[in-house]
């Protein structure tokens, strides 16, 4: 297997599941149709370097540990239940932005800013938070 399969693979089961709207395929699609060798492999390589997800998992409600973040992040929630409102919190503990998922399913936010946050969830059953490089 070439090299940047492999670490493509390895990234993979870092990563866990993409966010919504990243399509994994028809990346590896776009890095296989490459006709220069040097150039499939870099793509393969952006493709791995992609951060690996920080992700809770949970049922109810809790308030998850206070982060940094450096730059915009992708903040992925998922629902496995009737109701789940995620509240993204300041540094102070003030809400910013106020998200809702209606039954079982999944939505995501951009946080566009560097800064320390917090994250707060209140769910009618199981969840999921993830928080990701938002490429």
């Amino acid at each position: 297997m070439p090299r940047g399969l492999v670490i493509l693979a390895a990234a993979a089961v870092l990563a866990g599941t993409p966010a919504p709207g990243f399509d994994l395929a028809a990346a590896l699609g776009a890095c296989r149709a490459e006709a220069d060798g040097t150039r499939r492999l870099a793509c393969y390589d952006r493709l791995a370097a992609r951060k690996p997800a920080v992700e809770h998992r949970g049922a109810g409600n809790r308030v998850l540990p206070r982060f940094d973040l450096n730059g915009p992040t992708r903040l992925v929630f998922e629902s496995m239940d009737a109701i789940m409102v995620v509240y993204l919190l300041d540094a102070s503990g003030a809400v910013i932005q106020n998200l809702h998922q209606a039954g079982a399913g999944s939505g995501s936010f951009l946080i566009e800013g560097p800064g320390r946050y917090g994250i707060q969830v209140n769910a009618s059953g199981g969840w999921l938070i993830r928080l990701e490089d938002p490429g």
